[in-house]
């Protein structure tokens, strides 16, 4: 199969794969609490430092949790929350992310702001720099949404927002592994990503980086065993107060590993490879008879959506798919301001990751030339 889903899950190498296996059968041969104990320098220290690499942090500011959403809300419930308060987002907000704040806008009666774009996509900063009040308590902004390859300015939004006493949440479920993060450039107090795509993780990982200015007034909604001790009186004592106080103790040991091998060959790998593929993939659809391309913003990389004249995307993925190209047919309501905003239902959506080459290209517009 060639595989343009990196956005749904990248494939893992044949060495995370092995890791992963190595460890379920270890627990088979010795026991689940043994082999974790067999692994602790991996579980409880290596995972944490090479996500902090790959994120330009400190160990102590990364957590994990089995997915990115899960890290994204439980870090929003981790705070306190009142009536008025206001939340802005882009039209590019992922529908996991709305439902969430549709929940405090139900109990607390905050108010959600979205965004203008500019004519061209990108966002309008502009507008966010006049529509900034003390009343502004979160910032949520998606690096490159599941819906297109729009790339947004996160470092730009960062700057005008360290004048302003507001949290700054960064999506980067799409962007991590595929363009190169440093949180401290971006200014976010919150940056969350999933270990299962352009990372080429294994399924059921996320992380997210919490920053100091976040760890010091967010409390987790529960702080679970691992992290907290209750005594004969039913006193409750914290341990560390870093941002693994967010996670939950119970998790799949097997797929940390295999998520720390495919941080660490992401850190050893160019990020400039795929670009040349990403290009060469646009400009050959461009060209394509019949090819719709969504493709908002000055700048887009990774994902590449397009709707057909003739066929349905759904039509188009299955026809793919019995040629041996994996591909997916996007729900426009899985980014629903922007995506429906625009009068879309499914749309095709490809994804490069390093892995695909030139000549994986030329066999996808191969088949969509006979289609």
């Amino acid at each position: 199969m060639i595989h343009f889903n990196a956005a749904g899950a990248g494939q893992v190498s044949s060495e995370t794969l092995r890791l992963t296996q190595a460890y379920l059968q270890e627990e088979y041969e010795t026991g689940a609490y043994e082999t974790e104990l067999a692994y602790a320098a991996t579980l409880e220290g290596e995972v944490y430092e090479n996500i902090a690499l790959l994120l330009g942090a400190e160990p102590r500011n990364i957590a994990l949790f089995d997915g990115a959403t899960k890290a994204w809300v439980t870090a929003l419930n981790a705070l306190d929350w009142s009536h008025g308060t206001r939340v802005v987002v882009t039209p590019y907000e992922y529908a996991g992310n709305l439902i969430a704040l549709a929940e405090l806008q139900r109990r607390y009666g905050i108010v959600i702001d979205v965004m203008p774009l500019l004519p061209n996509g990108d966002l309008n900063l502009e507008w966010l720099a006049q529509h900034m009040t003390e009343q502004v308590r979160l910032v949520s902004v998606v690096h490159v949404p599941s819906c297109c390859g729009i790339v947004n300015d996160i470092e730009a939004v960062g700057n005008i927002l360290c004048d302003f006493p507001c949290f700054y949440f960064v999506d980067a479920c799409q962007s991590a592994g595929m363009l190169a993060l440093d949180v401290r450039a971006i200014g976010a107090d919150v940056l969350t990503a999933a270990g299962r795509k352009f990372l080429c993780g294994p399924r059921g990982t996320g992380f997210a980086y919490l920053s100091e200015a976040f760890l010091s007034v967010a409390q987790p909604r529960f702080t679970d065993l691992s992290r907290a001790s209750v005594d004969i009186c039913g006193g409750v004592s914290l341990g560390v107060d870093d941002a693994r106080r967010h996670e939950y103790a119970e998790r799949n040991n097997a797929a940390v590993v295999g998520l720390n091998q495919a941080v660490k060959e992401r850190l050893s790998t160019p990020y400039n490879i795929e670009r040349g593929v990403y290009r060469h993939l646009q400009q050959q659809l461009a060209q394509t008879a019949h090819i719709n391309m969504i493709a908002p913003g000055a700048q887009q990389a990774g994902i590449i959506a397009f709707t057909h004249d003739f066929c349905s995307a759904i039509d188009v993925v299955v026809y793919m798919r019995e040629q041996g190209v994996n591909a997916w047919p996007g729900y426009a309501s899985h980014t629903p301001y922007y995506m429906l905003g625009q009068g879309y239902d499914r749309f095709v959506r490809l994804s490069v990751n390093n892995k695909n080459s030139l000549d994986d290209i030329s066999i996808l517009i191969d088949l969509l030339v006979k289609l």
